[in-house]
C-alpha cells in the first residue's frame, strides 16, 4: 500500500514539474520574441518624416509611369503634383521643430534601450512619437486625398488605377527598412519554406 502511495506521489510531481517547464519555456519564447522585436526597433532607424508619411513626388516620373501622352493632361498632372508637393513642403518647414523633437525623443530612447538592454521600451516610443506626429499626419493625408480627388477626376480609369499602385509603392519606401541581417535572416527563411513545400509536393505527386 505505501508503495502504490509513493508511486502516485511520483506521478503527480513528475506532471506538476512538467506542467512548469512548459510554462516557464513558453514565457521564455515569448520574452525571447518581444527582445527580439524591440531589438530590431532599436537597430532600425526611424525618420519622424517618414512616420508622418511626408512624401513629394516626381512629375515626371509619374507621366512616364502613366504613360500619359497628350499635352493637356500632362500639363494637369504637373500643376497638381507641384500644388501637392508645395503644400508638403509647407507642412516640413512650419513643423520643423515637431520633426526635430520627435527625432530627439527616439534617439534618447533608443540610447536607453541600448544601454539598459531593454528593448521593449521601443514599442511604447515609437507610439508616443506617432502621437505627436498625428496633427501633421492627418494634415499630410488631407493633401494626399485631395491629389487622389483631382486624379481620379483627370486620369482616364486605367491610369488612376496605376496611379494608385504607384502611390502605394512610394509610400512603402517610407517604411523603416529591416537591418541586414534581419533581412537576409527573413529571406533564408523564405527560401526554406519554399524548399520545404516544393519537397511536399513532389511527395504527394509521387502517389
Amino acid at each position: 500500500m505505501k508503495q502504490i502511495k509513493n508511486n502516485i506521489l511520483l506521478v503527480v510531481f513528475l506532471t506538476f514539474s512538467s506542467v512548469l517547464f512548459s510554462q516557464q519555456r513558453g514565457n521564455n519564447q515569448n520574452s525571447s520574441r518581444q527582445q527580439g522585436q524591440g531589438s530590431q526597433m532599436v537597430q532600425t532607424k526611424m525618420s519622424p518624416q517618414n512616420m508622418a508619411r511626408i512624401i513629394m513626388y516626381d512629375y515626371e516620373a509619374v507621366i512616364k509611369k502613366l504613360k500619359i501622352k497628350k499635352a493637356p493632361l500632362k500639363t494637369v498632372v504637373m500643376h497638381a503634383i507641384y500644388k501637392h508637393n508645395n503644400k508638403i513642403n509647407e507642412i516640413k518647414t512650419f513643423n520643423y521643430e515637431t520633426f526635430d523633437n520627435v527625432s530627439k525623443f527616439l534617439t534618447k530612447k533608443r540610447n536607453e534601450a541600448l544601454l539598459n538592454r531593454d528593448f521593449s521600451t521601443m514599442k511604447e516610443a515609437k507610439m508616443q512619437a506617432n502621437e505627436m506626429l498625428a496633427p501633421i499626419r492627418k494634415k499630410v493625408l488631407l493633401h494626399k486625398n485631395t491629389l487622389n480627388t483631382t486624379f481620379e477626376k483627370e486620369l482616364s480609369e486605367k491610369q488612376y488605377k496605376k496611379w494608385l499602385k504607384y502611390q502605394e509603392t512610394e509610400l512603402k519606401k517610407l517604411n523603416p527598412k529591416a537591418p541586414q541581417t534581419q533581412q537576409n535572416r527573413n529571406s533564408q527563411q523564405s527560401q526554406r519554406g519554399r524548399g520545404s513545400r516544393q519537397q511536399q509536393g513532389m511527395g504527394r505527386g509521387g502517389y
